[in-house]
């Protein structure tokens, strides 16, 4: 059985599918985070401008050859650059201006070269498929690699990217080992077939991928907003609790201390009365800052409410605990804040607990650490007490 397949016929089809992924991801943007934007901005652009190309490649012979060639190919290779500026964008890493610059220099140098001062279409397709492969590449390259490169949704777009890689490679090798491999440009062969799949199904299929990075990036950016304080970056209550349990579950089975910080800042109240409320916030970011400074990095850091925090410290006895607080209070007792413009003292008071073996619940605990606490602030404030169950018995004073 014969069959035939005329490849204008689905180079326009491929553009119009195009075309209306790239009219669907921009009504889908308008519901996305802001975040998502600028690298939502640039994939339309890449829907637009790769339908752009395959509309006047598909014109050959009924339009100058500066169209059909030179601007078909510019607005295919400036579609792909595109396609990897999004991705860059959107894992929030560098674009390499210049080297997606000079890809796409390459890839108009050669249309016009081979393309109106030679005419060698061989060398013109091998030269811009090694172009074309090599920024496909680098869209997979960075899917892969980013910072966020984890998960299997990512194997849509990445696995759309790195096959069209592929094709765009072996057509250029296979015109190298073959130069009488395609003598027309609406051919029908494999070579071709595999090729123009790349410009019809790479668009749909890639953006239903980078929909899915999207998605799982803001799921896991909600689930984060659920159990981090917005203000200041560390957990909120709800999630330093689920982790202060687990964290006594942990101490129990592996035999080791656990100690607790429960940390607040001394007359918080006239920060926000005297400055106003953006500084008191800003004292607490300030603060949180400073405090980490202090801490391991196995500690664990969380906001109680206003301006009480708590400091989980695993494997760490009172002694320990209470020398770190130490740390800390002076941390605060010898450096001022600056807030906005003004430089203003803050003192801490810290109470200190250690898991003892009547704690089953995290919240008794706590509340022996923030009884502590409170016993620094009627002792005098800037201070650090331990709390008697503790077994260390100890006050620091300024």
């Amino acid at each position: 059985m014969q069959w035939s397949f005329d490849i204008r016929s689905g180079l326009l089809v491929g553009a119009l599918l195009t075309v209306l992924i790239g009219l669907l991801l921009a009504v889908v943007a308008r519901a996305m985070s802001p975040a998502f934007r600028p690298a939502m901005n640039w994939w339309v652009a890449a829907t637009l401008l790769q339908p752009t190309g395959l509309v006047l490649l598909s014109q050959r012979d009924q339009l100058p050859a500066w169209v059909t060639i030179v601007l078909a190919n510019a607005f295919v290779a400036g579609a792909f650059a595109a396609y990897a500026v999004a991705l860059r964008r959107f894992h929030r890493l560098r674009v390499p201006v210049l080297g997606l610059g000079a890809a796409l220099a390459l890839a108009l140098a050669a249309s016009v070269w081979f393309g109106l001062v030679v005419d060698d279409l061989t060398w013109r397709l091998i030269t811009i498929s090694a172009v074309l492969a090599g920024m496909l590449g680098y869209s997979a390259w960075t899917i892969y690699r980013g910072p966020e490169s984890r998960g299997l949704v990512r194997h849509v777009a990445g696995g759309a990217f790195v096959a069209a890689t592929a094709i765009m490679a072996y057509r250029a090798m296979a015109l190298l080992w073959d130069p009488g491999l395609i003598t027309g440009i609406f051919q029908l062969n494999h070579v071709q077939l595999l090729s123009y799949g790349v410009g019809s199904v790479l668009p749909v299929v890639a953006t239903v991928g980078f929909l899915l990075l999207c998605t799982d990036r803001s799921q896991r950016e909600l689930a984060r907003a659920a159990r981090v304080d917005y203000l200041t970056d560390v957990y909120n209550r709800r999630a330093i609790e689920e982790l202060g349990t687990r964290a006594i579950a942990g101490a129990r089975r592996h035999g080791v201390s656990l100690a607790v910080q429960v940390v607040d800042i001394d007359h918080f109240k006239r920060i926000n009365d005297e400055l106003g409320h953006a500084a008191g916030d800003l004292a607490l970011v300030q603060a949180v800052a400073r405090i980490r400074e202090c801490l391991r990095a196995e500690d664990v850091m969380g906001r109680l409410g206003g301006e009480e925090f708590i400091v989980l410290m695993p494997d760490t006895d009172g002694a320990s605990a209470v020398a770190a607080a130490e740390r800390i209070r002076q941390a605060f007792s010898d450096r001022p804040l600056d807030l906005q413009g003004e430089r203003r003292k803050v003192t801490l008071s810290i109470g200190v607990a250690v898991l003892a073996p009547a704690d089953r619940l995290f919240s008794q605990l706590l509340l022996r650490g923030d009884r502590a606490m409170y016993a620094a602030k009627h002792a005098g404030r800037d201070l650090v007490m331990a709390d008697a169950m503790s077994g260390w018995d100890t006050t620091a004073a300024d």
